[in-house]
């Protein structure tokens, strides 16, 4: 306690600097924003000396380091004449400067720059700048700065607590900088501006545990330690300059100027591995809880600083100056501005909201305790001090009067029972006020035991109970123990460092009291406990591994099923009466959960089973339609395209396009027998087969069918074949050579209107063996204007809720109606009409087509 309070002193006066700052900032906030009503556009951005200047102020001599000692004959000695002659300004009239600029040997000359005067713009970008400038200024300051110390007055002796404020009181400095740089608002200015990227650095490395690249190769962080150490001393001896006039720091010129060459690239680094360190902690700490809290800071932060880090790139690469809105393009500006509020405000999510460091409860706890247990025996205390004062006063000044004496002792007495009366209705109010979920507690739990009703899986079961319980009575530590076999282990446990690993026996002494289905209270601090007894040794280290303060029951049918474990509550105070009849409820309904999921536990089981069935399929169906051509090589004077809908997951229909040697273009459609995944396994065993003989046969198509026939027979089973029409087209004869085993005869549809149908082949392939088949191939010219289709028989027999076929000759028909039209514009419209003319019958087989037209 003693250590905690000292702790105090130099937050109360680091916080006291910050006020202060945050008070000589807010005082120049409606100066500043006074120069809204200045008429013209500076040509020039100042910050002490000009950082920037515009083309027009460049051309009239003003330079990159200049200061400006009058405007118009009026010398410039302070901030306010400053902006006063600013106000003066008037658009398209001339601006007379007199400046300072700093010679090679050191010397400063004077110079006068006359430039004429722009109108200022207010435009939207003008008030946008504006309001983005207010938030960045000042709004992020103050939040900054009331986060960080809130955090460490709740946590004074976490470290983590510490690392974050700097990182906020940095993070604050970049709407503060340049304000009393002469002054102790410029210490407190210089130390947080350039403990930053420290700050940041560490908090990645230790947040919310640390680094296992750090516990591996401790040495390498000083790497960035000691530079960025000696950055903020260098920064302490340039204040100690300005401010006391004693010059320490020009003696470290010799290490300090090839610092600052480097400054810049070694704070980026180490603010990058803030993220680095966040980024692979999210994904490898045990804890889902603080993976999931790491991923929200990573993804928040990284998002506010992205932005800002292309523009520090830019200004550092480039060696541009001035604001942002000199370096990049407005909107750029303003996004970077309006995100880096993101990043206090991913914090205060992680921090507060996801309790990344139980900031919330631990204020509850210690109003809790300050109220209701030292809080009021203070009161009284000092209440019956102030009782024996007032006696020792009446007897010096009122003499013996005994009646007075009496009666103020009586109204003293009378109030210590008020004060605990007011700090318990305190501690209500505080609840309501502040911590919504305490004060709820019970409506969250009744809640619960009608929630885990309907829950039918087990785990999310035991988080939710887990969870619940724990968020509303501040409960650290549950663990949810299940019957397995003869014994009680741990199905589940929330915020132990490590797994407990313990089995409780079903003829323990824990478990036999357990079987009266009433919660059971462990007093292991109470040697008169049954716990402490010698016989229960094993017992006894069970339960303080788990924690355990509380045991409930739950089962169905009399029978014991498990138990819950709960440890003391943060605050320390026991369980009431209605903590143990909710918690009783929650339990009863959690044991009737378990078993309607053991009951579906079958049901749940086959539908997993079938939804990995499905994935599978699903996977097969991504296979086969890799199978098809990704990409339609270009033929000199064909326009084509295919597609394929399968009536299932997979299919058996197959067509390809292959770009052969000697400029020759393969065509082929196919259908094997039966649908699903037989079917889609020959699909894929024809395809291979020829692709892979294409290439040998070159003109004989006739031998090649009778290659892919003994492939495919040998690679089947006896009722498996396919029907498979193959052409080979030579642009530069327009000659087509085909071979048809078996398959629908594809339509030539000529410009004239006359249908050749491509018959000439022999037997379907796979059926039998290649010494029982011959194939005849056939030759065509094709012509411009030519037409080739070739289809499967699901689209010509596409059936209506009738039962009637759509028909060859209907689709011939359709075809003849959209000849002209290319070739990808053809195939949707013929299996439009054919789904029109099904009229929402279910598909009953695959289908499948490639239009091919001569141009």
């Amino acid at each position: 306690m003693k250590k905690r309070t000292l702790l105090y002193i130099p937050l109360v006066l680091l916080f006291a600097l910050a006020v202060s700052v945050l008070a000589v900032h807010y005082r120049n906030l409606f100066i500043n924003y006074s120069l809204a009503s200045i008429e013209v556009q500076l040509p020039f951005t100042i910050d002490g000396s000009i950082m920037a200047v515009k083309p027009e102020a460049e051309s009239a001599g003003l330079k990159v380091g200049d200061r400006i000692l009058a405007i118009n004959g009026r010398a410039i000695e302070s901030g306010d004449i400053y902006r006063e002659e600013l106000t003066k300004l008037r658009p398209n009239e001339p601006m007379t400067l007199a400046v300072g600029r700093k010679t090679a040997d050191g010397q400063t000359e004077n110079h006068q720059i006359v430039i004429t005067t722009k109108r200022l713009e207010k435009d939207f970008n003008f008030y946008s700048r504006l309001v983005v400038g207010f938030l960045f200024a000042y709004v992020l300051p103050t939040f900054c700065i009331l986060l960080g110390f809130w955090v460490v007055f709740v946590r004074p002796q976490d470290a983590l607590a510490w690392l974050l404020l700097f990182l906020l009181l940095g993070l604050s400095q970049m709407g503060l900088e340049g304000y009393g740089r002469a002054t102790t608002v410029g210490f407190y200015s210089a130390i947080f501006f350039n403990s930053w990227a420290l700050a940041m650095f560490l908090f990645g490395i230790y947040f919310p545990e640390r680094w296992s690249v750090d516990v591996k190769i401790p040495w390498a962080k000083w790497i960035f330690i000691v530079p960025l150490a000696f950055q903020i001393f260098l920064a302490l001896l340039s204040q100690i300059k300005i401010f006391l006039g004693i010059n320490l720091i020009d003696s470290l010129d010799f290490i300090a100027k090839p610092y600052y060459e480097i400054a810049a690239p070694v704070n980026m680094l180490a603010t990058s591995i803030f993220f680095a360190a966040l980024g692979h902690k999210s994904g490898t700490l045990e804890n889902p809880d603080a993976r999931r809290r790491l991923k929200l800071m990573v993804i928040g932060t990284s998002v506010s600083m992205t932005p800002l880090f292309v523009i520090f790139l830019l200004r550092l690469f480039t060696g541009a100056k001035g604001s942002f809105f000199d370096i990049v393009p407005f909107w750029f500006a303003l996004l970077a501005l309006l995100l880096v509020l993101l990043f206090p405000l991913t914090l205060v999510y992680v921090i507060v909201v996801h309790r990344a460091m139980d900031v919330s409860v631990v204020v509850r706890q210690g109003l809790q305790y300050a109220l209701a247990k030292n809080g009021v025996r203070v009161l009284q205390f000092f209440l019956l001090f102030a009782v024996g004062l007032g006696t020792l006063f009446t007897i010096n000044n009122y003499g013996r009067n005994i009646s007075l004496q009496i009666a103020f002792i009586v109204v003293g007495i009378a109030l210590i029972p008020l004060i605990d009366f007011a700090a318990k209705r305190l501690i209500v109010w505080v609840d309501r006020k502040f911590f919504r979920e305490a004060y709820n507690a019970e409506q969250i739990l009744s809640d619960l035991s009608e929630d885990v009703r309907t829950m039918i899986e087990t785990k999310p079961l035991l988080e939710t109970v887990s969870s619940k319980i724990s968020e509303s009575l501040h409960v650290p530590q549950v663990a949810l123990l299940l019957k397995n076999g003869g014994n009680f282990q741990p199905a589940y446990a929330l915020g132990y460092k490590n797994a407990p690993n313990v089995s409780l026996n079903e003829n323990n002494t824990t478990i036999e009291k357990l079987k009266t289905n009433e919660p059971l209270v462990i007093y292991q601090d109470d040697q008169d406990s049954w716990i402490n007894d010698e016989g229960q040794t094993t017992e006894r280290a069970n339960l303080r591994e788990l924690n355990s303060q509380l045991l409930l029951p739950f089962g169905a049918k009399n029978e014991l099923s498990g138990l819950i474990s709960l440890s003391p509550k943060l605050s320390d105070s026991p369980y009431t009466p209605t903590d143990l009849r909710l918690l009783k409820s929650v339990a009863a309904q959690t044991g009737l959960a378990l078993e309607n999921s053991r009951l579906t536990q079958v049901i749940v089981s086959e539908a997993a089973q079938k939804e990995r069935i499905n994935r599978e399929l699903e996977i097969a169906r991504e296979v086969q339609e890799r199978l098809f051509p990704q990409e339609l090589p270009k033929i000199e004077g064909l326009d084509y395209f295919g597609a394929c809908r399968s009536a299932l997951d997979v299919g058996g229909d197959y067509y390809d396009f292959i770009e052969l040697p000697e400029n020759k273009f393969g065509i082929a459609i196919g259908d094997i027998s039966g649908k699903g995944i037989g079917a889609s396994l020959m699909m894929a065993s024809l395809q291979a087969s020829l692709r892979g003989q294409a290439i040998h046969f070159k003109s004989d198509l006739a031998g090649l069918m009778k290659q892919i026939n003994s492939l495919v027979y040998e690679a089947s089973t006896s009722n498996r074949y396919a029907t498979f029409f193959y052409a080979q087209y030579e642009p530069a004869t327009r000659k087509l050579t085909y071979v048809n085993a078996g398959h629908n005869p594809p339509f030539l549809v000529r410009k004239s209107g006359e249908v050749v149908r491509l018959e000439e082949g022999g037997a379907v392939v796979g059926m039998l063996p290649s010494m029982l088949v011959n194939y005849k191939q056939g030759e065509i010219e094709l012509q411009t204007g030519d037409l080739l289709v070739g289809y499967t028989d699901g689209i010509s027999e596409a059936m209506n809720p009738q039962e009637d076929e759509w028909s060859e000759d209907a689709m011939l028909e359709e075809l003849k109606k959209v000849h002209e039209k290319p070739a990808v514009e053809i195939l949707p419209y013929i299996v439009a009409c054919a789904d029109e003319f099904a009229s929402g019958a279910k598909q009953h087989d695959d289908m499948t087509m490639i239009v091919v037209k001569v141009i």
